[in-house]
Parts: structure tokens; C-alpha cells; sequence
């Protein structure tokens, strides 16, 4: 069961670079679990000509597009290993052991939406609730807002939100903000903050209606934006294999890559939210063609006499 390249995940990065590996004839194994971080959401947007899709037909469509292509094997399975072996790489599934010289990690992040520790959270996360105003801000324009996070984190992302509403507040969830002179910043541009803990979130049908604070009070809100999910890596092979990292925006750590995606370790690339923990969709699609589009440039390189 040997292929030139096995790409583990398949979500919009993983798919966009069976799609054009496929494309360009070479043999190409895709394993995945079918069970992507946006299913939670109820439209996708910002995708051009499929915005306003749900996830899953944006999905079924791709999947359908890729049996086309002979040289793309597409199996719904869980990966459970990735191995160096002899210059080539085994991907051990829960029922079979696969090979290729070259892997692609596209397994992206999953959301902890209950690990943050707020009542009421998760049943407004991807309804009302969102982490990103480039794929949900249109919807929630003029509504108004709350950005929850720490002290660090939502008042910073609160500069971002107030582009799509002038009705925005930070709640801290107990926290202090320190920089009296971020504080002064967010009065002056009409963002009020709040710092009292937070007791739960009170919504109708997923649609946030209200915070409840720890001293009974209720604040009146329409909806609001989560700029961090507690995220974890849906896999840890990159980790195990000993990939290096950097640090990169707003303190986190990403998987250090080449122009072509791919890893100090020769034949590893990692891309979309595998890589960065949140690219978007429109972003991871440019991510996997642009890794597959590089594979097939290094093996026409290869077989060049």
C-alpha cells in the first residue's frame, strides 16, 4: 500500500491538496475522520462562490469533485501514527499501515469550548457566538457585542470588532487589565470594558440574549466573538516527531516552515490550522494548493534526467 504522498486530514487545506495532486497524476492516499472543527457553525463564509454554505455541503461537494481524479485514494480513516522509516514515512491507521516518502499534516484544531469554564458557552458557540469577525462580523454588524476573553487577549481583539459594531464590550471574566493606557484607548473609541467574573451566558435557541455577572447584574447583548477556544491540536504527530516551532502572533506557537510548508524534517509539510491554529477556510484552500503545487514540482525534479 505504497504512495508518493499521504495527506492526514481532510479539511479544507487537506482537500485542496488531494484536489490539485490529483490533478497533477500523482498517487495520493487521503485519510480522514470526517469530523472537522466548523461543523459547529452554521454557515461558512468568506469562501468565494460558497459563501453562506453550511460546512458540510461545502464538504460533500469536494469530496464528490475528488473522485474524479484516479490517482486520489480517499478512505475515512483515523490516523493514529506517522513514522520515519528508511527515508520514507508509514501512517498507521486503526485497521491498516500505509507508506509514502512524503506526508502532509492537515489535521487542523479542535475547539475546548467547555474547558473555558463559562455556563451557557457552548450552546452559543457557532450560532451566536463566534471566533472570527472576517468569517462571522457581516452577520453580527451593528448588534450589540461582547468580546470574552482575558485581560490580554479581548481587549486588544476588541479593536478588531468595533470595525463591524459601535456597541461593544470587553468582559475579562474577572480579570484586571493592567495597561491603564490600553483602558484609556477603549473609553476613548467608545469600547466599555467589564471585570467582574462572569456567572453564565443566557440565550434563546443558541442566540445570546444576556451575561449574567457573579453579583446577579445582567448585561443586555446580542451576540459577541471568543478570540481564543482553548484550541488543541487534533493530532500530536508533528510533536512527536520532534517538528521545531516558532512563535508567532499574539504569543502563539506555530510549526516552523519553508516557503513550500514543509518542515526541517524532509518530507513532512504541515499546513492550514494544523499549522497556524486557525487559518480560515479561504486561507487553508491557498495553503494546500500551494503545498501540493510544491510536492509536484520536487518529484518532477526528481525524475528529471
Amino acid at each position: 500500500m505504497e504512495y508518493e504522498i499521504i495527506i492526514v486530514g481532510g479539511g479544507p487545506a487537506g482537500m485542496s491538496a488531494a484536489l490539485v495532486l490529483g490533478r497533477s497524476r500523482i498517487k495520493t492516499l487521503l485519510l480522514n475522520t470526517e469530523n472537522p472543527r466548523n461543523m459547529v457553525t452554521t454557515y461558512s463564509h468568506g469562501f468565494l462562490t460558497q459563501d453562506g454554505k453550511h460546512p458540510r455541503e461545502i464538504f460533500r461537494i469536494a469530496k464528490q469533485q475528488l473522485t474524479k481524479y484516479p490517482s486520489v485514494n480517499y478512505k475515512k480513516e483515523k490516523a493514529i501514527d506517522v513514522k520515519s522509516e528508511n527515508g520514507s514515512f508509514s501512517v498507521s491507521t486503526e485497521n491498516n499501515t500505509y507508506s509514502a516518502k512524503r506526508v502532509i499534516i492537515a489535521t487542523g484544531h479542535k475547539d475546548n469550548i467547555s474547558s473555558i469554564g463559562i455556563e451557557g458557552l457552548t450552546e452559543v458557540y457557532g450560532k451566536s457566538v463566534y471566533p472570527c469577525p472576517f468569517c462571522d462580523g457581516f452577520e453580527m454588524a451593528d448588534k450589540k457585542l461582547a468580546v470574552i476573553s482575558d485581560a490580554n487577549m479581548a481587549p486588544m481583539f476588541s479593536k478588531t470588532i468595533s470595525h463591524w459594531s459601535k456597541d461593544v464590550i470587553v468582559f475579562t471574566n474577572g480579570e484586571h487589565i493592567s495597561d491603564k493606557g490600553m483602558v484609556l484607548n477603549l473609553q476613548k473609541n467608545g469600547v466599555s470594558i467589564v471585570e467582574k467574573k462572569i456567572h453564565k451566558l443566557i440565550s434563546k435557541g443558541g442566540i445570546l440574549t444576556g451575561i449574567e455577572l457573579e453579583d446577579g447584574s445582567i448585561i443586555d447583548r446580542e451576540g459577541g466573538f471568543l478570540p481564543d477556544t482553548n484550541s488543541t491540536e487534533s493530532t500530536d504527530f508533528a510533536k512527536r516527531m520532534n517538528v521545531p516551532t516558532e512563535i508567532g502572533l499574539f504569543g502563539m506557537t506555530y510549526y516552523k516552515v519553508d516557503e513550500n510548508k514543509e518542515t526541517d524534517i524532509k518530507g513532512i509539510y504541515i499546513v492550514g490550522d494544523a499549522r497556524t491554529r486557525w487559518s480560515g477556510v479561504a486561507s487553508s484552500v491557498a495553503e494546500g494548493s500551494e503545498v501540493a503545487e510544491a510536492i509536484t514540482h520536487q518529484i518532477i525534479e526528481e525524475k528529471w534526467k
